[in-house]
């Protein structure tokens, strides 16, 4: 696909393209320069990509060869209410200094959302530099991480005990898979698992154990687990009831006078465990902004929303998506427990947002009495309806890309 950019009234013609298998040096050499990092790029030369649900989009010169730019776009399983969608995981955003401000990442975009439909990309995601830049192309902060560090003193109320069993070995991750996806599906915008990438069956070689709690013969809980001097780092806490996180909180305890401390960093912001905890001014709490997400096809998103059971209809209206064809009117009619939706070219609409506070509403990261202050939207008539159907959601996201 070809383009043209403007800068300093020159016309640069750039050809938006798939990165070959053999051009893994490119990919290397641009990383190395944009990030000012080290990069054997001899050894790169003689080595390919090879890369598995994952494809970097390149804005090369009208030569077709000379990389100026690149994204990578990961294939992932995103769950929305239940539903495992297909997600584009955005990373890897890099320019070349001397093309900067070229346009090379906005047509790199647009590149990628209309190849969308090809993929069967639902959504996308992913971690920004710059909240405000992506925001460009429709991207909004869908989640926010709690973080909490207690003494190991807060936990004495919890019963320790000894059901967990150490994770080292995929034959494990049958069972590991399925508590995971199991809690997964409660979140939106989590990642379904179906492999083993995200845990961890070296221990002792890495130093990052993960122990599965049992209730019963039940997997019912884990925590993956990393010390750093006297603290205990929980990066991943899974359950699936009361019971499941108080076991693996209790098994936690077997840790006491080996470290001082318990640090979770990536708890969702409604997490309940500081309920089930003695608290007091010698913990702490953060929260701090996490993944970034927007809706790419918003007609499926729409139909597969939770709409009240009683009857009724709303229409609602898009505005400035960078995805030109999702720009325009919705109209929905929903009722007991089923959504049915058309697009309409004129309608007269009940509440007008940006693609960016759209997401938010569907992904479910909003409170109460929220959506009077969501930028660039403006409700006409039906507020009290729209406010019962847009309602909190639980959000969480444990991947990293």
């Amino acid at each position: 696909m070809k383009d043209k950019s403007f800068k300093h009234g020159m016309v640069i013609i750039m050809i938006i393209r798939q990165l070959r298998n053999n051009e893994k040096h490119k990919r290397d050499m641009l990383f190395s320069a944009s990030f000012n990092m080290r990069a054997d790029i001899t050894q790169s030369e003689k080595e390919e990509m090879n890369l598995v649900d994952e494809v970097f989009i390149g804005a090369f010169l009208d030569d077709g060869e000379t990389l100026m730019g690149q994204v990578a776009v990961i294939t992932y399983k995103s769950m929305y209410y239940g539903n495992i969608l297909t997600a584009a995981g955005i990373a890897g955003v890099s320019t070349l200094p001397e093309y900067r401000r070229f346009g090379c990442i906005r047509q790199i975009f647009g590149y990628i959302f209309d190849s969308g439909k090809k993929h069967g990309w639902d959504t996308s995601f992913l971690y920004p530099f710059s909240y405000r830049y992506y925001r460009k192309f429709g991207y909004e902060r869908v989640l926010q991480h709690k973080t909490l560090k207690v003494p190991f003193t807060a936990l004495t109320a919890i019963p320790r005990n000894d059901k967990a069993v150490l994770y080292k070995s995929k034959e494990q991750l049958p069972e590991l898979l399925g508590l995971y996806n199991s809690f997964a599906k409660e979140y939106n915008v989590c990642f379904y698992r179906d492999n083993g990438k995200y845990f961890c069956d070296t221990p002792y070689k890495t130093g990052k154990y993960t122990y599965i709690w049992y209730n019963g013969d039940k997997p019912s809980s884990y925590a993956t687990l990393t010390a750093e001097g006297n603290t205990l780092n929980i990066s991943e806490l899974v359950w699936l009831d009361r019971d499941a996180i108080l076991g693996i909180i209790g098994f936690l305890r077997m840790y006491e006078g080996q470290y001082e401390s318990l640090n979770f960093t990536t708890l969702d912001k409604n997490n309940p465990l500081d309920l089930l905890l003695d608290i007091d001014r010698s913990s702490s709490y953060g929260l701090y902004d996490g993944i970034m997400g927007r809706a790419i096809d918003i007609k499926k998103l729409l139909s597969l929303y939770p709409f009240p059971n009683e009857a009724g209809s709303l229409v609602i209206e898009v505005t400035g998506d960078f995805i030109v064809d999702n720009n325009g009117f919705y109209h929905i009619k929903y009722g007991g427990g089923a959504a049915s939706l058309t697009r309409k070219k004129q309608a007269k609409s009940d509440i007008t947002l940006s693609i960016c506070s759209l997401s938010k509403l569907l992904f479910g990261d909003t409170v109460e009495d929220g959506i009077d202050f969501l930028p660039d939207t403006v409700i006409h008539s039906k507020k009290d309806i729209i406010k019962r159907i847009f309602t909190p959601h639980k959000i969480i996201q444990l991947e990293r890309f």
